[in-house]
């Protein structure tokens, strides 16, 4: 199976058209199976658009405008005859004029869920957070996944996971976790994620092969001191082998696309 998580740091990016088709572009070439968004913004004063069957609803609705950055990236997709089912949250408002959330998109359908995760509920709050859950099938079994945009360890993250760890509580399925969670390798966030009942695998660190580390461009927002840290990630339970961990959209081999690189991770069922 393939997995890719990215922050797209969506309509905020100079040539974000171009980039939006380079995004497109990976997508075709690489075929996953299952893609988590986070920062996928839509503006609070575009229209509303006319959706399909490939969108499916959550849990808490909330409007998609016809500029939705994921709607747009499914468009897309299809005009390439390659189909996803997508769905999207709506967390806050972000830089004063979108409304921002997350999003995920598969190639089978699925049920989504959202839910509340911090202890903020103000959308005009960038502490207020939700995560996206669908479950899903891939490779003939079904599997949780798990969208996430997470605060920062002094900001709420602590409370945000145990509020994922209740609202899973008794998921019966293997779990996937991907997303932006703003807490570097071997920090009190990671080791907290680490430690939790569901002994998780950082792809990262399981996979049989790896090629880059470092999640983020230097200087970005939240992280005006740091010249780079790993804070997105992909998270699985056991019943999965990791086979490659992939950081991608550097610049690189990979066009860069975002303030975040991607994360394109290959694994099978044991």
């Amino acid at each position: 199976m393939k997995l890719l998580t990215l922050n797209c740091h969506s309509w905020l990016e100079e040539n974000q058209i171009e980039k939006l088709t380079q995004l497109v572009e990976n997508i075709v070439k690489n075929d996953y199976d299952v893609i988590c968004l986070q920062e996928v913004n839509q503006l609070l004063t575009s229209n509303g658009a006319i959706l399909n069957d490939w969108f499916i609803p959550s849990t808490t609705d909330a409007e998609i405008h016809e500029d939705n950055f994921a709607l747009r990236l499914q468009e897309q997709l299809q005009c390439l005859d390659k189909e996803y089912y997508w769905s999207w949250c709506y967390n806050h408002i972000g830089y004063g004029r979108f409304h921002e959330g997350v999003a995920i998109l598969a190639k089978a359908p699925f049920i989504a869920k959202d839910a509340l995760i911090s202890e903020i509920q103000d959308v005009a709050d960038y502490h207020t957070r939700r995560i996206l859950t669908a479950l899903t099938e891939v490779d003939g079994q079904l599997v949780q996944v798990v969208s996430g945009h997470f605060s920062w360890w002094e900001e709420g993250f602590p409370f945000e996971w145990r509020q994922i760890q209740t609202f899973l509580a008794d998921n019966p399925y293997p779990l996937i976790l991907m997303g932006d969670f703003n807490n570097p390798a071997d920090s009190n966030g990671y080791n907290l994620i680490m430690k939790s009942g569901w002994q998780l695998q950082d792809s990262f660190r399981a996979a049989k092969q790896t090629s880059g580390e470092e999640t983020t461009l230097a200087k970005i927002a939240g992280w005006e001191e740091s010249n780079g840290e790993r804070i997105d990630y992909v998270f699985l339970t056991s019943e999965f082998k990791v086979l490659n961990h992939q950081v991608i959209f550097t610049g690189n081999k990979t066009p860069l696309i975002s303030d975040h690189f991607g994360v394109f991770v290959e694994a099978q069922w044991k």
